[in-house]
């Protein structure tokens, strides 16, 4: 089984509910719970593949304080080669401050920290050299990553026979297609969410207009992640097709869903499957995840995965290769 690396975005989450509105200034506000997860692109990915069994490292910097400890702790309990975290004296270990109102939505308050401050040249060679996927996560959060950074990175690992994947976060900078377009020419495949590629592309709704304005600077093969639609699939100058996901599971939190999906489906790639069978694993896998509170809580082992598959493949067709 193939080796991949996951790169970038890390979290502390403190989710505290209900918040409906905060409290006037030298008040104190009741809420009913509060609750503390790994949370980052980058992290949660790690995790949900050691989860399946995939062999997987994270690189990610982290302050050398209670949430730093916790991230690193909670990771590498779960499984995952944490020997290319970088701990750094300087910063804050990233956080969010998840503010769930009754409604279940959600408002965070993000302290980018450590995230913000990883630079490629902190990047181990050995974990690269290591890996045969190179997972950015978390792309327009990873600040000093972003852009000519990462498509040094990215270019060296295409030299070096690596299949190289990016994906994205919300951008609160405004950059947007500024903060990535410099690595898309290095990337074999580019998966934002639907909300991030509109961002992106500047193109509303169309899927195959938003895959075409990554395609035209340099992206070999783009998944778009489209909630309830299931995932946009695009290989090269192919015709693009959804691949749909499991309506019939009511969430229970939906954080990290995204994340799961790319785990999913770098964990079919991994044991060589074709984008078709992995997309189908991703939702699979982005289903359990938002079954529990947390990013990565619902995340099984793959074979209770496929099982899950077969059992629902009146909703989701399987080929017989499942």
């Amino acid at each position: 089984m193939k080796k991949i690396l996951c790169i970038g975005s890390v979290t502390t989450d403190v989710i505290i509910k209900p918040v409906d509105a905060l409290p006037n200034p030298g008040e104190l506000q009741y809420i009913d719970s509060s609750s503390m997860f790994v949370g980052g692109c980058a992290s949660n990915a790690s995790m949900d593949l050691a989860k399946l069994g995939v062999p997987v490292s994270l690189c990610c910097k982290l302050g050398r304080d209670l949430f730093g400890n916790f991230v690193y702790e909670t990771c590498r309990d779960a499984g995952v080669d944490v020997s290319p975290v970088v701990f750094d004296d300087g910063v804050q270990t990233t956080t969010s401050i998840v503010c769930v109102a009754s409604s279940g939505e959600r408002s965070f308050l993000y302290n980018g920290g450590s995230t913000s401050a990883l630079t490629v040249e902190e990047i181990p060679a050995g974990a690269v050299e290591a890996a045969d996927i190179v997972f950015l996560a978390g792309a327009l959060l990873n600040h000093k990553l972003d852009g000519e950074p990462a498509a040094r990175l990215f270019k060296a690992a295409q030299q070096a026979g690596k299949f190289t994947v990016m994906d994205t976060a919300f951008d609160p900078t405004g950059r947007w297609m500024s903060g990535v377009e410099a690595a898309l020419p290095y990337l074999d495949l580019f998966m934002p969410s639907i909300e991030e590629a509109e961002q992106l592309a500047g193109v509303s709704g169309d899927f195959d207009a938003i895959a075409d304005a990554f395609f035209a600077r340099g992206v070999k093969n783009v998944i778009i992640k489209a909630g309830k639609k299931g995932a946009y699939i695009r290989e090269g100058g192919r015709q693009g097709y959804f691949a749909p996901t499991y309506l019939s599971i009511k969430p229970t939190d939906t954080t990290g869903a995204g994340d799961s999906f790319c785990a999913g489906f770098l964990a079919g790639l991994a044991q060589g499957w074709d984008f078709d069978k992995s997309a189908k694993l991703g939702n699979a896998v982005g289903t359990h995840c938002v079954m529990a509170l947390g990013a990565s809580t619902g995340i099984k082992p793959l074979p209770e995965i496929l099982q899950f598959m077969r059992d629902h493949t009146d909703e989701v067709p399987l080929d017989e290769n499942f």
